[in-house]
This record gives structure tokens, C-alpha cells and sequence, in this order.
């Protein structure tokens, strides 16, 4: 005897396999967790070496770097070299502490040094930390 319609054993299924969209997802996330520390974008800074270095307190102070070429960032975006001291301004105006840590190259001159300096107490930095690195271990 012929049937109209499909068997039970012929009949399709419309449901969705999650499980490789899951192990997909999975896979980006972790992707996405290893790669997260390396998307840091800071300038290239080798530090002046200092004997007396101490370790950084837990406290979050704001750095601005000098790279070797000059070239300023603040907390790791870019600033424009002129017009330093109003961008510095408008940055700690909103802020209650006006504390800064520099962090400039060994290799830069000190008259650029001192003229980031400048800038900063022109923006009403009160106090101005320089970062350096202490001495590699002796072997």
C-alpha cells in the first residue's frame, strides 16, 4: 500500500547544530584574550638607567613619553608637539590630581626634555615624576 506522504525514517530535520558555532566563538575569544595585550600602541622609549630606581607604587599616575625622534603621547595617544601646553590643559583641567610621570629617552636632548617640562607646568601640572629603569642585574 502506497503512502501520500514521507516516512518518519525520510524525514527532515530543520534544526541547528550549534556546536561548531560555539567551538567558532570559543576559538575568537581566545583569539581575541591573547592578542589584547599586544594591542597596546606606545612609543618606543629606552628609559635612562638609574642605581637608585625604585619600583613603581600601585598608584596610577598619567605618563607622558618622549620618544627618541621627540614625538609626545599621553597615556599612549598621540599629542602634537606644538600646542603641547593647551592640549596639556584641557587634559588636566577636569582632573583633581595634577600629577604627571615623564618619561622620556635617554637618548633625547635635554633641552627637549626641559621644553616638555615646560609645557607642563605651563597646564598647571604641579608635580612632575621622571621614570627611569634600574640597572640590569650584575652576573
Amino acid at each position: 500500500m502506497a503512502m501520500n506522504g514521507p516516512s518518519l525514517d525520510t524525514e527532515l530535520r530543520a534544526e541547528i547544530n550549534v556546536t561548531p558555532l560555539v567551538d567558532v566563538v570559543l576559538v575568537l575569544l581566545v583569539i581575541l584574550l591573547v592578542m589584547t595585550p599586544f594591542l597596546k600602541d606606545e612609543l618606543p622609549v629606552e628609559l635612562p638607567i638609574a642605581a637608585q630606581a625604585k619600583e613603581q607604587t600601585t598608584e596610577t599616575t598619567p605618563t607622558l613619553t618622549v620618544a627618541a625622534d621627540g614625538t609626545v603621547s599621553f597615556e599612549g595617544s598621540p599629542l602634537a608637539s606644538d600646542g603641547l601646553a593647551d592640549r596639556l590643559t584641557s587634559i588636566y583641567a577636569e582632573r583633581a590630581d595634577k600629577t604627571v610621570m615623564l618619561a622620556a629617552d635617554r637618548s633625547l636632548s635635554y633641552a627637549r626634555v626641559v621644553e616638555v617640562m615646560d609645557a607642563c607646568r605651563a597646564a598647571g601640572v604641579e608635580r612632575i615624576g621622571v621614570v627611569t629603569a634600574p640597572p640590569p642585574p650584575a652576573r
